[in-house]
């Protein structure tokens, strides 16, 4: 009983992070704003610059999670 207690207390883990950070969501928008699609824009992200490893779907669930583009 003790151990269901603490659990409850201290919360759940914070699970996986996301492959997109929330700081680099604007740029995201932006890019998407700009005409780029999914794949261009994880392209771009990619590079040295921003040093992220996102795939394409993972830019399409940042801009529906976003509600910038329509999810099926």
């Amino acid at each position: 009983m003790e151990t269901v207690r603490a659990v409850i207390i201290k919360g759940r883990k914070p699970g996986r992070p996301r492959a997109v950070p929330e700081d680099i969501e604007p740029v995201v928008v932006d890019l998407h704003e700009r005409g780029y699609g999914y794949r261009a824009i994880a392209r771009i992200l990619n590079s040295r610059e921003h040093g992220i490893n996102a795939h394409f779907s993972c830019i399409r669930k940042t801009l529906i999670r976003l509600g910038k583009v329509k999810g099926k």
